[in-house]
């Protein structure tokens, strides 16, 4: 796909200490097209975390202080333009169906005239509009944008996503019917969504291979191997881990070190680990180090437990350890039969001990080039050609959303030179 005008409505914040397919996706497309990306809608309480020393809110982006509207340069060559919207007023946490729905559509009448503004001042007229996994905005926003095309991207389940799971369900069974195309990112979601949705596909999560690159020099904070491995997990420690599994993980092999690189969501969770003298959390680091940390890896794990939450994912951390030459060890969270013959999965507490184990007895030259080249064809570059080529063929068979008027909506833009500053001042 080349050539397009996207405006992306963004659930994920582009920025951030950890990797976002919707960010590594926009990325790719973004070589070949125009793309606005709209921000992940911080809300008032945000606001009050992000003015903490340890806040990571961009407060005076998010209050107009300084210009809502960015040029963001990629490693890539390529550029975005990153909008931050205005600040919402929290709805998540309401019960009734009435009073979420309008607190909503007030959310999205502060939104509306910012994201058009920064659309006109831009020359994005009909663009492809994409939601990233926030369907209730979706549902308020949907024709109002000028869209030939609306597209929601699903790349977890919704109904077991905590944040908005009183209100989920409902709306993406709406926004579904109202997108010309739902893209999904594994084989579990695509059999759900495309029950409901009016066309739907499938964009399997990637890796930047140039990117996982082994690093010389072994980070600073990761723990000495001595006589064994370490035993390796990238991503963020959270519900979907199965605590029970890495204690008897940890416990049965003292001679291995384990190590969790990525954010801390669940610290009862960890609770159970930290006293367990070969397990090391490091927290999140900057993307930029991840393949230092990759690189000291012998191993990597996916412990993921079985849960509704879990059956629907496309691991991203799978590719990042194959493109870096690891084994893998999972347990069956999902279907992971697109790894067949690369990752040691497994459904025991013992089967996952002694898949480890057969894993590092195994590892040889040839197995590693072996996964890094399965890593090479699951690039992001080819993730972002098959989304453009489902993308191209709902445009040709017209699946593009009833326009609304609203006349009364559309803010006025000042030329070019001006246009920051206009920005700057929408509410």
């Amino acid at each position: 796909m080349k050539g397009e005008k996207i405006v992306c409505v963004g659930f994920p914040k582009w920025e951030g200490d950890y990797m976002k397919s919707t960010v590594l996706l926009l990325a790719e497309l973004a070589r070949h097209n125009e793309v606005l990306y709209v921000d992940y809608p911080f809300t008032l309480k945000d606001l009050l975390n992000g003015i903490r020393p340890s806040g990571k809110i961009p407060v005076l982006d998010v209050l107009g202080i300084r210009p809502r509207l960015a040029e963001k340069t990629l490693d890539n060559g390529a550029s975005v333009q990153l909008l931050r919207l205005p600040p919402f007023i929290p709805a998540n946490w309401l019960n009734n169906e009435s009073a979420y729905d309008r607190l909503l559509r007030w959310n999205a009448r502060l939104a509306l005239p910012v994201i058009r503004r920064a659309m006109h001042c831009l020359g994005l007229a009909r663009p492809v509009v994409i939601n990233a996994f926030n369907p209730a905005f979706g549902n308020a926003l949907a024709g109002r944008l000028g869209e030939k095309l609306l597209v929601y991207y699903c790349y977890d389940e919704i109904c077991a996503a905590g944040w908005i799971s009183k209100h989920g369900k409902r709306h993406e069974a709406e926004f579904m019917q109202r997108a010309g195309l739902t893209v999904v990112s594994s084989a579990p979601l695509f059999r759900e969504k495309s029950k409901v949705a009016k066309c739907c596909g499938v964009v399997k999560n990637g890796v930047s291979p140039a990117f996982f690159q082994p690093a010389d020099g072994c980070p600073d904070d990761m723990p000495s191997r001595g006589s064994g491995a370490i035993i390796g997990y990238l991503g963020s420690v959270d519900e979907r881990l199965d605590y029970a599994l890495l204690e008897y993980l940890a416990t049965v092999l003292p001679q291995h070190q384990f190590v969790f690189v990525g954010r801390i969501m669940n610290k009862s969770g960890i609770s159970r680990l930290e006293c367990l003298p070969n397990v090391s959390f490091l927290g999140p680091r900057p993307p930029s180090r991840l393949p230092a940390y990759l690189s000291a890896f012998t191993l990597g794990v996916i412990p993921f437990a079985k849960t509704p939450l879990t059956a629907g994912i496309y691991p991203l951390k799978a590719n990042e350890y194959l493109a870096m030459g690891k084994a893998v060890v999972s347990t069956d969270f999902s279907d992971l039969s697109d790894f067949e013959g690369v990752l040691h999965v497994s459904g025991t507490y013992e089967g996952f001990r002694l898949a480890i184990e057969a894993a590092l007895a195994t590892d040889t030259e040839a197995r590693q080039n072996a996964r890094r080249a399965i890593a090479h064809s699951n690039s992001w570059a080819n993730r972002a050609e098959q989304f453009g080529a489902l993308i191209m063929k709902a445009l040709e068979r017209g699946n593009s959303p009833a326009e609304i008027s609203d006349e009364r909506s559309k803010p006025g833009c000042p030329d070019s030179s001006g246009r920051w500053e206009k920005i700057k001042t929408a509410p």
